[in-house]
């Protein structure tokens, strides 16, 4: 608050002493009963008047104490309860009271949904090791009946559970995602080696679609990530690219680049595309898109997780895509790492 604004906001009080300050005078000099000194009235209008302003500058020095107090709760996001303690009276200690109990009730209510949220994930994790166990069973049931099934069928059977593997993957990356900072470790990796052990768990899939695979990363690439959460994310956009690749002429290329800025690790797929309405919003949350609806039934959660995880960790994810030509997604990772300069 700046001097000119708080003249501002006490005109009133100000028209109102001077009004009757002039009044005074008037009174004074036209009363035919007094004899009156011109030079003692402006003295005692100057010594009202410094009176005023002494007073003015006090009031001034005790609201610029409150207004810098509220605006350095408001840029650092720094709320808590006001000290009543030297504050003006009546109105505005009401006002600030009325503030120090609403603090407390979202304080609360803060409270409340901290701890419905942690049981929601805690929940949520124990569901998705719960159901980890059916898959496994599901996986040696196959590997023991392989004489029993064609080929053919027991790979069907196998690509539906590994779906079904990655959605449940998908909800339980996404309720850590909230307590992210709890659950990571940032640590140096080889690129290849990072790319090549989430590639093998799609080698089935990639044999049975016919699409074939070339990765171009030099082997002395290195990264600083969280592998856990990395593989995560390379993994959906694995998935993404073997979703809508052609089936026996489909072909996904994998490179990496790298300058003195960053390390760019591109995923390059031959598929559907993806349109021009919808490509600034596939890293939304929820979005499918018109590939999504038509082609396979997505929860369009896969992109946004990647994205959001992506953040956290310091890295950077962009697309580009030509409808029937390709879709290209590109993780961009500082040489140094970005969680090192937070």
């Amino acid at each position: 608050m700046t001097l000119l604004k708080y003249i501002r906001d006490r005109a009133w009080l100000i028209a109102f002493y001077i009004l009757n300050l002039l009044i005074i005078n008037l009174v004074i000099i036209f009363d035919e009963h007094i004899v009156i000194n011109i030079k003692n009235v402006i003295y005692m209008d100057m010594l009202s008047f410094s009176v005023m302003i002494i007073y003015l500058l006090v009031e001034y020095k005790k609201y610029y104490k409150i207004f810098k107090n509220i605006q350095y709760k408001i840029n650092h996001n720094h709320f808590e309860k006001f000290d009543l303690n030297g504050y003006l009276p009546y109105i505005e200690k009401d006002f600030y009271s009325l503030f120090n109990e609403f603090y407390t009730n979202i304080q609360k209510d803060k409270k409340e949904i901290e701890t419905y949220s942690d049981e929601f994930n805690d929940f949520i994790t124990s569901w998705v090791h719960a159901v980890k166990i059916p898959i496994a069973a599901s996986r040696l049931l196959i590997e023991s009946n392989q004489e029993l099934y064609e080929d053919n069928t027991l790979l069907s059977i196998e690509n539906e559970i590994d779906r079904i593997e990655r959605y449940v993957e998908q909800t339980l990356y996404y309720s850590r995602s909230s307590s992210f900072s709890k659950d990571y470790l940032i640590e140096e990796y080889n690129l290849n080696s990072l790319v090549k052990q989430s590639v093998k768990k799609f080698a089935k899939i990639f044999i049975a679609k016919k699409v074939s695979l070339s990765i171009d990363i030099d082997d002395s690439i290195l990264v600083y990530t969280d592998k856990k959460w990395f593989n995560f994310i390379l993994e959906q956009l694995f998935s993404n690219a073997l979703k809508y690749s052609e089936d026996i002429n489909g072909k996904i290329e994998i490179k990496a680049l790298e300058d003195n800025k960053e390390i760019r690790l591109i995923i390059r797929d031959n598929g559907t595309g993806i349109k021009k309405e919808d490509i600034r919003r596939v890293f939304e949350r929820g979005f499918t898109g018109f590939n999504g609806r038509y082609y396979e039934k997505s929860t369009g959660m896969g992109l946004y997780l990647a994205k959001k995880l992506a953040h956290k960790l310091g890295h950077k994810l962009s697309i580009e895509s030509d409808v029937n030509v390709f879709t290209s997604v590109t993780i961009h990772m500082s040489v140094v790492g970005e969680y090192l300069l937070k």
